[in-house]
């Protein structure tokens, strides 16, 4: 195998689509297959295992993150833990665990994080609060952590998708919020999965730090 591309949270959804893309290249961590990205423990043995067979990966794509769909003052306790939980900490721990050895590896990379479209604008976002306030925290980490790699080669961008249609798509919110997207189609797999495809090619190499929104038109 070249250089793989690790999918965390390639299991299902969109995370599953694009894991599917890179074949055989790909190496996928989900929990069902015995990786917890919320547990430093368990990233660590599975990149241990990683490494020692192919060394450090080309590429991170980290896909995770549960949604809940509450009125912020609606939202208890264990949804407000769960959604950082699924959404921030997986991508925090994934990040210390494996971009150091990208860096040490001495050679060009990519991270490509995952947050929702419309978390990076100067609004609120009532819908599904508590889950969007995850994501910006995502964006936050995603545009840190291209500042500190980007002299030694490696981008790190977030791709914020919008209405989405998967297997675990969200149907009623989807039904409700598809009248205001202007390209009036639910997204598909195959349209964020281009848009990764896009940021691991060579041609990318200049592009870090952004945020790339894959909605249809629906935040213009």
């Amino acid at each position: 195998m070249s250089q793989p591309i690790l999918v965390v949270g390639g299991g299902q959804g969109i995370g599953a689509g694009i894991a599917a893309a890179f074949g055989e290249r790909a190496v996928v961590w989900t929990r069902s297959g015995g990786v917890d990205a919320t547990d430093p423990a368990s990233l660590r043995r599975a990149f241990d295992a990683l490494q020692a067979e192919h060394g450090a990966p080309f590429a991170l794509v980290h896909c995770p993150g549960d949604f809940a769909e509450q009125p912020l003052l609606e939202t208890d306790e264990a949804t407000y833990r769960a959604m950082f939980a699924s959404n921030v900490d997986t991508a925090f721990h994934t990040i210390r665990t494996v971009v150091p050895a990208m860096i040490a590896a001495k050679r060009p990379g990519r991270v490509v994080l995952f947050a929702a479209a419309g978390v990076d604008k100067n609004r609120g976002m009532a819908r599904a609060p508590v889950y969007f306030a995850a994501k910006a925290a995502v964006v936050q980490l995603g545009r840190a952590l291209a500042l500190e790699t980007a002299p030694h080669g490696i981008t790190v961008n977030v791709v914020a998708p919008g209405l989405v249609d998967h297997p675990r798509s969200h149907r009623e919110s989807q039904r409700r919020m598809l009248p205001r997207v202007p390209a009036q189609r639910l997204g598909t797999v195959d349209d964020v999965v281009a848009v990764v495809r896009h940021l691991l090619r060579p041609e990318s190499a200049y592009l870090t730090g952004q945020v790339l929104t894959v909605d249809g038109g629906l935040q213009i």
